[in-house]
């Protein structure tokens, strides 16, 4: 087996246990949900007149609250890293203000191709033609892993709350497109300001807060094939977390 071989299945694992640590640390559905809306109405008080966001949405609310800690302590547990080292490690969009990662994902520069799904050809070029901004500039992922980990991944981070199969369907499909977007963009080497941008692997790390679990019935529901090709064919680990006491049939 090639070594290239070899860093995917140990990658595969360390998301498998990943997983399984973010599952067993972050609460349930109903739990988090109340703590979030604290959480969030806090942070938009504080942040009342200024330009400051960082927690005052559920997404990011929750990144910072539950996954940014847990990704830390795992870093150590499992890799082994100073808790210097695992912050290294992390690049958060929001890493100003918390103490788990060291830098921003963003990605500098501009590429002609945006991570919206569903835009025709013809939406393409007329956005190319009139728009006066036709490029996609300083894209930035929710997460990323660098070195010191020994996996360089990009995370599309999601917190799903919508009560409805259909859309956590389509939410499904467009996490995973956009995880392999970012995934798809050629590399950069690190500058003076940036990381470098050089991820192998990419992550969809969704929570699901639906009562009835619809996001991880909508990636259960697929065909192994496809389940299987998301990491085998495009380097994407889907994780949708409920918590460990949450599971659902």
């Amino acid at each position: 087996m090639t070594d290239t071989a070899n860093l995917k299945q140990d990658a595969h694992r360390f998301l498998v246990r990943l997983e399984a640590h973010l599952n067993s640390t972050i609460p349930t559905p109903a739990v988090v949900q109340a703590e979030l809306a604290e959480a969030v109405a806090k942070a938009r008080a504080a942040a009342r007149g200024t330009a400051e966001r960082r927690g005052t949405f559920a997404e990011g609310a929750f990144l910072n609250s539950y996954v940014l800690k847990g990704l830390h302590a795992f870093l150590m547990a499992d890799l082994g890293l100073s808790s210097e080292a695992a912050k290294r490690a992390v690049l958060s969009e929001s890493y100003r203000g918390q103490q788990f990662a060291s830098g921003s994902p963003v990605r500098p520069g501009a590429h002609p191709f945006r991570k919206v799904i569903g835009v025709s050809a013809r939406q393409i070029v007329e956005i190319w033609k009139t728009d006066e901004k036709p490029l996609a500039r300083n894209s930035c992922p929710d997460l990323a892993l660098r070195v010191p980990s020994p996996y360089r991944v990009v995370f599309e981070a999601k917190y799903h709350a919508k009560q409805s199969q259909t859309t956590a369907e389509a939410e499904l499909a467009k996490n995973i497109y956009q995880a392999f977007f970012y995934l798809a963009l050629p590399r950069l080497p690190a500058t003076r300001r940036h990381a470098a941008w050089d991820y192998e692997f990419a992550c969809v790390l969704a929570y699901d807060a639906t009562p009835d679990g619809h996001l991880l019935r909508a990636w259960r529901s697929l065909s192994g094939s496809v389940r299987v090709a998301c990491w085998a064919g495009a380097n994407v680990y889907v994780m949708i977390l409920r918590g460990s006491s949450d599971a659902i049939v």
